[in-house]
C-alpha cells in the first residue's frame, strides 16, 4: 500500500448504502476502511472490521484511524455512508493540496460546498493528516470519542480552528445523501442516535465552558495555545437552537411525565424517583405539577443526600424504602440497566419499578408488578 493512498474511513450500519456509495470513492481514487455495526454484510471496501454494538461515530473513526488503517497512512477522510466524494477532484489532487497547506499533516481540511444541514458550521466530512490524528486528544484519535454520534463534529470544527489547523473549502463539495433529504424513510439504526442526541449536545455544550478539555497533542512540538478569542456565542449556536427544541418538547421531561401518569391511572399516588443526575435535571419540568405525590429522589451518590430539588428530598434507597412508595421510576437513560439492578429492593418489598426505556425481563415471578413503559 502506497503512503500517498487517502482512506476513507467510516462506521457504516447499513451494507445497502455501502454498496451505493462506496464504489463512487473508489472511482476517486481513494481506499476504504469501514468498521460495521448492527447489521453484516458484503461491501466494496479494502477493510472491514465488525463490532457487535455501535461505539460512536467519532469512537469508530478513533478506532479505524489506531487499529485498522495501515501505518503507512498520511491521510484520512471521514463522514458517513450517505457522504459522496467530491466529483471534480482525485482523492491524490487533494492530497497534494493538503500537504501543500499542511506540510507536518497537522490539519483538518473540510469541504463546505454542500451546505445541507448547516453543515458549514461544523466538520462533518474532514480530511485530516496523521500528525493530528495520531497525537490529539492524547493520542486516542482525531476526535473526543465521548459522543454517541452528534457534536463531535462540531467540537473537532472548533479545536481544529482554535489550533488555527482548519482549512475550509467551500470550492469542495461532500453531498451528504441524508434520508431526510431524499424522504426515505428512517433506518432502524437511528432510533440510537435520537435516543443520544440530547446527552450529545449537553455534552458540547459543557465542553465549550471548558475549552474543550483533552484536546491537546502527544507531541510537545505540535502544541499551541488555543485562540480563546473565538466567539463562544458561534461556538454554541447550533446546540442552543437544539436545547430550545428542548424546551419546547423535551424527550426526558416527556417521558417521566408519561411515567407519573400511568401511576397515577394505575392507583400509585406515593413515588420515588430513581436517579438525580443529567436526565432527572434536565426532565425538572416534569416535576412542578406531577399527577401523584413524588415523595423522593433517590440516589445512590451520597454526596447529594440531604439535598432538596423542585422541592423533594434527596435520598438514599434505604431511607426510600421506609417512606412507603408504591412505585419507583427510573430516571436514567444511559444508566438505566444500573438502576434496574440497584431497583431490586425495592421490587422484593412488591413495589412496581417502572423503566422508561429498555425492555424489562419477562416470566420472572420476582418482577411480575414491573410495567414497561413503551415510548
Amino acid at each position: 500500500m502506497s503512503s500517498n493512498d487517502v482512506w476513507f474511513v467510516i462506521p457504516s450500519a447499513s451494507p445497502e448504502k455501502c454498496r451505493k456509495t462506496l464504489p463512487l470513492w473508489r472511482e476517486r481514487g481513494y481506499r476504504i476502511a469501514v468498521l460495521q455495526n448492527f447489521e453484516k454484510g458484503e461491501i466494496p471496501a479494502d477493510i472491514v472490521d465488525w463490532f457487535d454494538y455501535y461505539p460512536g461515530w467519532p469512537e469508530s473513526v478513533n478506532i479505524l484511524c489506531r487499529q485498522v488503517i495501515p501505518q503507512s497512512c498520511q491521510l484520512i477522510v471521514s463522514g458517513g455512508d450517505d457522504m459522496l466524494p467530491d466529483p471534480n477532484h482525485t482523492a491524490q489532487e487533494l492530497a497534494a493540496q493538503f500537504f501543500d497547506r499542511f506540510p507536518d499533516g497537522f490539519g483538518v481540511m473540510q469541504p463546505h460546498g454542500d451546505e445541507f444541514m448547516c453543515a458549514k458550521r461544523y466538520c462533518g466530512s474532514p480530511f485530516i493528516g496523521r500528525a493530528w490524528f495520531e497525537n490529539m486528544y492524547g493520542g486516542r484519535g482525531p476526535m473526543y470519542g465521548g459522543y454517541h454520534h452528534n457534536y463531535a463534529d462540531n467540537e473537532l470544527y472548533w479545536v481544529a480552528k482554535g489550533l488555527n489547523a482548519l482549512w475550509e473549502r467551500t470550492d469542495l463539495s461532500h453531498f451528504h445523501d441524508h434520508f431526510t433529504r431524499t424522504g426515505e424513510s428512517q433506518p432502524d439504526y437511528w432510533n440510537s442516535v435520537k435516543q443520544r442526541d440530547l446527552q450529545d449536545c449537553l455534552l458540547y455544550y459543557a465542553r465549550v465552558h471548558e475549552t474543550f478539555p483533552g484536546h491537546a497533542p502527544t507531541q510537545a512540538a505540535l502544541c499551541r495555545p488555543f485562540d480563546e478569542s473565538l466567539p463562544r456565542a458561534e461556538m454554541l449556536l447550533l446546540a442552543e437552537h437544539r436545547l430550545f427544541r428542548v424546551a419546547i418538547d423535551n424527550p426526558y421531561s416527556n417521558a417521566i411525565a408519561k411515567a407519573l401518569t400511568q401511576c397515577a391511572d394505575e392507583g400509585e399516588h406515593t413515588v420515588g424517583l430513581y436517579g438525580f443526575g443529567l436526565h432527572t435535571q434536565v426532565a425538572g419540568s416534569a416535576l412542578r405539577e406531577p399527577p401523584v405525590k413524588i415523595a423522593c429522589i433517590i440516589d445512590d451518590n451520597e454526596s447529594n443526600h440531604g439535598r432538596v430539588a423542585w422541592g423533594i428530598p434527596v435520598v438514599s434507597r434505604h431511607t426510600a424504602l421506609a417512606m412507603g412508595l408504591q412505585a419507583v421510576v427510573l430516571s436514567g437513560n444511559s444508566v438505566e440497566d444500573r438502576l434496574w439492578s440497584n431497583a431490586t429492593p425495592f421490587r422484593e418489598r412488591g413495589i412496581t419499578v417502572r423503566r422508561l426505556y429498555a425492555n424489562t425481563p419477562a416470566n420472572d415471578a420476582d418482577l411480575a408488578r414491573t410495567r414497561l413503559i413503551t415510548l
